[in-house]
């Protein structure tokens, strides 16, 4: 079957480097409500050659780790997600971050096989100090996002 779109075929990163990486935004129903008013989602990277990983959850219960995953790509401060935000709330926060390339550096280590394919582990290193805010993607509200 022939792509539609162009693109080249997506293969998961098996090699550790650095990689020019964007955010991909998560899909709604790929957020996962916990019931106990947390959530999480597991995010997607991918560069223009195919190259692709989804990382670990990140998620409202431990808000740190995606303030600075937010930040780091977005070049601005981020302040930390509410604890309680719903999953659209959290597909919001994510926005500032979606589509930018950036530099990550990806350190790769083999994780067995499920389904007869190789499977990776992923330590994603962001780059560090102050960079030029970029422009809001063009979809992105202009008021406040709830958080």
């Amino acid at each position: 079957m022939e792509h539609q779109n162009n693109l080249p075929p997506l293969k998961y990163i098996s090699t550790s480097g650095v990689y020019r990486l964007k955010l991909t935004a998560p899909k709604l129903d790929k957020i996962k409500d916990w019931g106990d008013g947390t959530c999480s989602v597991r995010l997607f990277f991918v560069d223009d050659a195919g190259n692709c990983l989804r990382t670990k959850g990140y998620g409202t219960k431990y808000p740190g780790s995606l303030a600075t995953l937010v930040g780091r790509i977005s070049g601005t401060f981020a302040k930390e997600i509410a604890p309680n935000a719903s999953p659209a709330d959290l597909q919001v926060y994510l926005k500032p971050a979606v589509g930018i390339p950036t530099d990550i550096s990806v350190e790769v280590t083999p994780d067995g096989e499920w389904e007869g394919r190789p499977q990776y582990k992923y330590k994603l290193t962001f780059p560090r100090g102050s960079r030029p805010a970029p422009a809001p993607a063009p979809d992105l509200p202009t008021d406040n996002p709830p958080f």
